[in-house]
C-alpha cells in the first residue's frame, strides 16, 4: 500500500475514534462506522492501531516525537524563541483527557506517520483478525438460578435464571443481543467502546453506567436504569433515561416507570417486584425463578394488573395475594398451581 493510502486511512481511523467516543451516537453514525470498518482490513487495522496509542502513555512519546520532528523540519528552533520545543498538545489536545474533534482534525499527515511509527514500536497493535472474526458468545441460565458473567472489560451481568443472551467484544464495540428472560448490566466505562444491549427491535446504548432490561414473551420491553444516563432507540423514537427512571415498550407505545430508591433490581436479591404488571409476566418471572410452575385455567387471566413485591421461592404467598386481589381461586395439581376464577 502506498504511504499516501495508509495516511488516508489513518485519518479516517482518528475521525472516526473521536466519532465513536461520543456519549450517545444516533444509529446513522453507528450503521455508517460498521460499514467503513468492514471495508477493508486495513481499516480495522488502522483503527486498533491508533485506538491502542490513544488507550495508552504510548500518546505522551508520541507527542514528545512529533515536537522532534517540528524542530527537524519546521525550521531552527533557536529562530522560534521556545528552546526546541513546539506546542504539540494545540495539535492533539490533552493526552490525560477526553480527545476531542479537534485532535482528529488536527492530525497532520507528519504527525499520523509519527503516531503509527510509534505504535508498531510500541508493540500496541491489536491484531487485524480479533475484530473481524470476534465471535457472539451466547450465555444462559438455568430456570431458578441466576448466573453472573464477567465480561472481558471489565462489565458485569447477572443473567436471571431462565435467560438468554448473546456477547460480542471487539476493538471498537461491545454489543449484546438480549434473547429471552432479563439481564442487569453494570458497565464498565470506556470512552471510545460504546455499550450497547439489544432486544427486539430496541437498543439500549451506554458507556458506563448500570441498568436492567426485560424482554417477556409477549414482546415487551423494559428497560431500568440504577447508575448513569442511557439511550434507548426505536422505530418510535429516541429516549434518554437517567437513574432512577424507566421505561417500558409494547406494540401499542411506551411508558414511563419510576425505579427510584432502588440501588439494583430486585430479583437478584430473591425477590420480584411487580408495578402495575401484567399477571402473565409476573407469572412468567416467577416460573424461571421457582421450582413449581403457575398456570392459568384461563389465559384471559394474564391481563390482570399486579403491584406488589413477591418471592419467587413462595409461590403461594403470591397466589394467596392476588387471589385475594382478583377474586381467583387456586389449586395445587399434580405438582402445578393452577390459578382459576372463583366459582360464582
Amino acid at each position: 500500500m502506498m504511504a499516501s493510502e495508509t495516511t488516508d486511512i489513518d485519518g479516517q481511523a482518528a475521525f472516526w475514534i473521536e466519532q465513536m467516543s461520543r456519549p450517545v451516537q444516533d444509529s446513522a453514525i453507528a450503521a455508517a462506522f460498521d460499514r467503513w470498518i468492514l471495508e477493508d482490513p486495513s481499516h480495522v487495522e488502522s483503527y486498533a492501531r491508533l485506538l491502542a496509542l490513544w488507550q495508552s502513555n504510548g500518546i505522551k512519546s508520541a507527542l514528545e516525537s512529533c515536537e522532534t520532528f517540528n524542530g527537524n523540519h519546521d525550521g531552527d528552533p533557536r529562530q522560534r524563541g521556545d528552546s526546541g520545543k513546539t506546542d504539540a498538545r494545540r495539535h492533539f489536545g490533552s493526552w490525560s483527557g477526553r480527545p476531542g474533534l479537534a485532535w482528529a482534525k488536527a492530525l497532520r499527515p507528519r504527525h499520523l506517520m509519527v503516531l503509527t511509527a510509534v505504535a508498531l514500536t510500541l508493540a500496541l497493535a491489536v491484531p487485524v483478525t480479533q475484530g473481524l472474526l470476534a465471535p457472539d458468545i451466547a450465555y444462559a441460565a438455568q430456570d431458578g438460578r441466576n448466573r453472573m458473567l464477567d465480561l472481558a472489560d471489565g462489565s458485569q451481568i447477572h443473567l436471571r435464571g431462565g435467560s438468554s443472551l448473546s456477547v460480542r467484544l471487539t476493538p471498537w464495540s461491545r454489543t449484546v443481543t438480549l434473547a429471552s428472560g432479563e439481564a442487569y448490566f453494570d458497565v464498565a466505562h470506556d470512552r471510545f467502546r460504546r455499550f450497547t444491549v439489544t432486544v427486539g427491535d430496541a437498543t439500549v446504548g451506554v458507556l458506563g453506567t448500570a441498568f436492567n432490561v426485560h424482554l417477556t414473551r409477549d414482546g415487551g420491553r423494559e428497560v431500568q436504569v440504577y447508575r448513569g444516563l442511557v439511550s434507548v432507540e426505536t422505530e418510535l423514537g429516541q429516549q434518554r433515561l437517567r437513574a432512577g427512571e424507566g421505561l417500558a415498550l409494547s406494540g401499542t407505545g411506551m411508558q414511563m416507570l419510576d425505579v427510584a430508591g432502588t440501588v439494583r433490581p430486585d430479583w437478584i436479591d430473591g425477590w420480584i417486584d411487580a408495578q402495575n404488571t401484567s399477571l402473565a409476566q409476573l407469572v412468567e418471572r416467577m416460573n424461571h425463578m421457582a421450582d413449581r410452575q403457575v398456570k392459568f385455567a384461563d389465559p384471559a387471566l394474564g391481563t390482570l394488573r399486579v403491584t406488589g413485591q413477591f418471592r419467587p421461592n413462595e409461590p403461594q404467598e403470591m397466589l394467596e395475594a392476588v387471589a385475594a386481589i382478583h377474586g381467583l381461586s387456586w389449586r395445587d395439581e399434580n405438582g402445578t398451581y393452577l390459578l382459576s376464577r372463583s366459582d360464582p
